[in-house]
């Protein structure tokens, strides 16, 4: 069976840009947190692993370290990892994946490793058990992650199973569509609170307003999965399960919020409908087709944050050189006195804005670099 004691060291990945806000969201569930690119570490119970699962707005996978080491040499990790009681974890009937993220120049060959792994762990199992485990890459009952940095080893238990970004409130997926842990980072980073409303002029399939409204409300956002890895290991604890549950339910607020998503496609403005009907959020967001030229807030003041195409994957280059300029427009004709957030990957299309930034916060959206940026738009000021 899995042990965890008290101080159980666990990882937890975020989008990169993202690890401060990370921090500060789980601080409340757990202890010893220390940022790293790419993630927070941080020490807890069992407690702390559900809890962190279930209420991560912004983190993609919680990671139950089991051990570490260091080795240079092919044969040295074999026996590392042979030597770990792995049939006190999974047993013959069981099935595992592995996942390999090294970078180190004795260990080039990821597929390698990852087989050599393999077989170290099939090897135990099959000396302790008297029969052996199998891959699957379809929901296995235990996923573990290997980390080598320069030859240090770090393996770990996924904990999650699918990534948190997969609230459940999405039934079909838009092409472009923002990860939903990263639009969270994008609100928490501009301080809202709900007391102001939001807009999001470009709202695609309302990835944005439909996190602002779970940010709103202070809806756990892993409330709707259907799952999580950790439900189906040996040490699943249900009712310490749904007793976290029950705490995170007793902690949603009853708030009036005004939350607007628009988009020049219907068809995206029927994606995001949906997506709130699923989970009963279709009466505290308003979503409706408009063209950003025809975009005006009805409210004197709110937080405008939008994400606009990139070019990468949608959308012509000259085109979007004349919509980032009528963003730029739009904002300063009919927009004055808000604060507005621009996230774009595409750094000279940004430029076609015309409006200087105040503050720049630099994000990764997958392997793409973007910047976030903060326009507080006043008559004539930060007007380039």
């Amino acid at each position: 069976m899995i042990q965890i004691q008290n101080n159980q060291k666990y990882f937890i990945s975020c989008p990169r840009g993202l690890e401060n806000i990370t921090a500060q969201n789980i601080s409340r569930f757990c202890h010893h947190i220390k940022i790293n690119k790419g993630g927070v570490s941080f020490t807890g119970d069992l407690k702390s692993l559900y809890d962190v699962n279930l209420n991560s707005r912004t983190g993609m996978f919680v990671l139950l370290e089991l051990f570490k080491f260091r080795s240079k040499d092919i044969n040295e990790l074999y026996s590392k990892i042979y030597n770990y009681s792995w049939g006190e974890i999974i047993l013959p009937q069981d099935t595992f994946s592995i996942k390999v993220n090294s970078r180190s120049n004795n260990f080039r060959n990821s597929n390698f490793l990852m087989l050599k792994i393999k077989d170290a762990i099939v090897d135990r199992i099959r000396k302790d058990k008297g029969n052996r485990p199998y891959i699957s890459k379809n929901e296995p009952n235990y996923s573990i992650v290997v980390v080598n940095y320069q030859n240090e080893f770090k393996i770990y238990l996924n904990s999650s199973g699918a990534s948190l970004n997969k609230r459940g409130y999405r039934n079909k997926i838009h092409k472009a569509s923002l990860n939903e842990s990263l639009a969270a980072g994008l609100i928490m980073l501009t301080g809202w609170d709900g007391e102001q409303a939001l807009y999001d002029p470009m709202c695609g399939s309302g990835t944005i307003p439909l996190e602002a409204a779970l940010i709103g409300f202070n809806i756990p956002p892993g409330i709707f999965r259907k799952k999580f890895a950790f439900q189906i290991w040996n040490n699943y604890d249900e009712t310490l399960w749904y007793s976290v549950l029950k705490n995170a339910k007793d902690r949603i607020r009853k708030s009036n919020l005004d939350i607007f998503g628009y988009d020049i496609l219907q068809a995206n403005i029927s994606l995001a409908k949906v997506s709130a009907e699923r989970i009963n959020l279709h009466k505290n967001i308003e979503f409706d087709q408009l063209d950003i030229f025809s975009f005006s807030p009805r409210d004197k003041q709110a937080i405008i944050i939008t994400n606009p195409p990139y070019g990468f994957r949608v959308g012509d280059i000259s085109k979007l050189k004349e919509l980032y300029k009528q963003i730029g427009t739009t904002l300063k004709n009919q927009c004055c006195n808000m604060d507005a957030y621009i996230f774009s990957g595409n750094k000279e299309l940004a430029k076609e804005i015309g409006l200087r930034s105040k503050k720049k916060i630099v994000l990764k959206n997958g392997d793409i670099e973007c910047r976030y940026l903060h326009f507080p738009i006043k008559s004539g000021k930060y007007i380039e």
